[in-house]
């Protein structure tokens, strides 16, 4: 029984739980700093990258610099506002799931 809760939570909240981690680290990098990429592209040599810089085009953004945020990466605004509509639409499909879950686990015990 216990294997099943954790497959049932791990169903509901391991999706928004890592688009949210997600957007929280592209937000608290510091996007002036000169690090190492993690780009595989960029690893294989290749010179352009078609996401290269959305991460700092994010921190850009939160903190307040539209203009860098579209300097660094176009589609930056549109990716904060892509995850945030996806961790929206999982929360909502979790309430519905829970509450048919609910109305059918009542079913049952009511029969």
């Amino acid at each position: 029984m216990r294997s099943r809760s954790y497959k049932y939570y791990f169903f509901l909240h391991f999706e928004w739980l890592v688009l949210a981690a997600a957007l929280l680290l592209m937000a608290f990098i510091d996007p002036a700093a000169q690090r190492a990429s993690f780009c595989i592209i960029d690893r294989f040599g290749f010179t352009f990258c078609p996401g290269c810089g959305l991460g700092r085009s994010v921190a850009y953004l939160f903190r307040g610099d539209f203009q860098a945020s579209l300097a660094m990466h176009p589609a930056g605004i549109v990716a904060v506002f892509v995850l945030l509509g996806r961790i929206g639409h999982i929360l909502k499909r979790n309430k519905t799931y829970k509450t048919e879950m609910n109305n059918e686990k009542n079913i049952h015990t009511a029969s």
